[in-house]
């Protein structure tokens, strides 16, 4: 269980203070296309690491289909973080 722990705390962790920063830009500058891109990859990168804390962020359901979602979500929050520390 502690590593579903890490493994969901690190995006949440992540995601909470990409999307303060975001905020924090938004306010003081107005938004912009980057501090939009920012927010929304913070708030991307907290569903992943609450769906992983949950148990529902797992990429493919038990079933053996591929969870198309989950992965469209891990991979904006991944591009968007990627964007938004940059900014």
């Amino acid at each position: 269980m502690a590593s579903a722990t890490r493994r969901g705390g690190a995006p949440l962790i992540s995601g909470l203070v990409l999307a303060g920063v975001a905020t924090r830009q938004v306010v003081q500058s107005g938004l912009t296309p980057w501090s939009t891109l920012a927010l929304v990859g913070g708030l991307a990168a907290i569903a992943v690491g609450v769906a992983v804390l949950t148990g529902r962020g797992e990429f493919e359901a038990a079933d053996g289909r591929d969870r198309k979602t989950s992965v469209a979500l891990a991979g904006l929050a991944v591009v968007s973080i990627a964007v938004g520390s940059v900014v």
